[in-house]
């Protein structure tokens, strides 16, 4: 198989597994019972898809900044073999993948970073990483985003409360606006982690700039949808059980704070995790200590059991393709 198309399989398969522990993740709370009266999951999986996918599409015209800090050539000192960055796609997406059928939400973003940088220690050793640059634009941004995310959603909070009267609710409006978070929050996520796969996949398409462009970016787009659809309902079923101390109008401004604070960051090209977002506005708005706490451990595991699970993976891969 030509390295072009054995590279674009490697992406669709990351683009699949982030799509199956991702996209369910944006649309958890609308498979709350209560939500819908119909079986609620193949439904509110579709409309996370679709709207991840979207995302995905258009964060070709979105996030050029977040494109270029995920190559591989802004991330290490030299540029990579191709060899190189097939088993950091096969690293990132073995660790995802194992991560979904064990329903374990995770973070993709973490899963690549850990990947592509562990595995060029191994074969490079220390000096071949671009350390001030991971550090300032990497780093830094994923690990401040999820304290961002909780001054965001209590912000929107304040700013949206509005004192309520018996026998004067709303429900339609409220599930109108609870659907519509969810897709703000999809599609977020879907200019957000699109551009992180996609400069991998346009590695393997330098010679042909014009697909460069736009075929990356389409691949992601109809991997994450599948991935949703296919395996979706796995983490989801996980994460559901976090939005149970949320009512409808509290998981609708945590899904819109995520939105807006992952959009914001694919904007400005600041590498954010959507997943740690999603949970430190899911803290920010129950403010319970517990969930507080919970949250803040389930950051702390990205960094402690992602990255180097990723990476570990990835230097498997790349010593299993050298010996044959």
């Amino acid at each position: 198989m030509p390295i072009e198309e054995l590279g674009l399989a490697a992406l669709f398969a990351l683009a699949f597994a982030n799509g199956a522990n991702d996209a369910g993740k944006s649309v958890a709370s609308l498979m709350m019972p209560g939500v819908l009266d119909t079986p609620p999951r193949r439904k509110a999986l579709l409309w996370g898809g679709f709207f991840t996918g979207i995302g995905s599409v258009t964060a070709i015209l979105i996030s050029g900044r977040l494109f270029s800090v995920f190559t591989p050539q802004s991330l290490l000192r030299n540029t990579p073999q191709s060899t190189f960055v097939l088993a950091a796609l096969a690293g990132a997406t073995l660790w995802i993948l194992a991560a979904t059928f064990l329903r374990l939400p995770v973070s993709s973003t973490h899963a690549i970073v850990g990947a592509i940088v562990l595995l060029a220690v191994y074969l490079f050793g220390i000096s071949g990483v671009q350390w001030s640059f991971l550090l300032y634009r990497v780093v830094l941004p994923l690990a401040a985003g999820p304290i961002g995310a909780m001054i965001a959603v209590y912000v929107l909070d304040r700013l949206t409360r509005r004192p309520t009267t018996p026998g004067k609710q709303r429900p339609r409006l409220t599930r109108i606006a609870h659907w519509g978070s969810g897709a703000a929050t999809a599609y977020a996520r879907g200019i957000n982690d699109a551009p992180k796969m996609a400069a991998l996949g346009a590695f393997f398409l330098l010679a042909n700039p014009s697909e460069a462009v736009w075929l990356p970016y389409s691949v992601v787009a109809v991997a994450v949808f599948f991935g949703s659809l296919v395996l979706g309902h796995r983490v989801a079923v996980t994460v559901m059980g976090k939005h149970s101390f949320l009512d409808q109008v509290q998981r609708s401004k945590a899904g819109a704070a995520t939105a807006l604070v992952v959009s914001a960051g694919a904007l400005l090209g600041a590498p954010l995790s959507t997943t740690q977002i999603h949970e430190g506005s899911n803290a920010g708005i129950g403010g319970r200590a517990s969930v507080v706490r919970s949250t803040l451990k389930g950051m702390l595991l990205a960094w402690l059991v992602t990255l180097p699970g990723a990476g570990i993976f990835a230097i498997a891969m790349s010593y299993l393709s050298a010996m044959i």
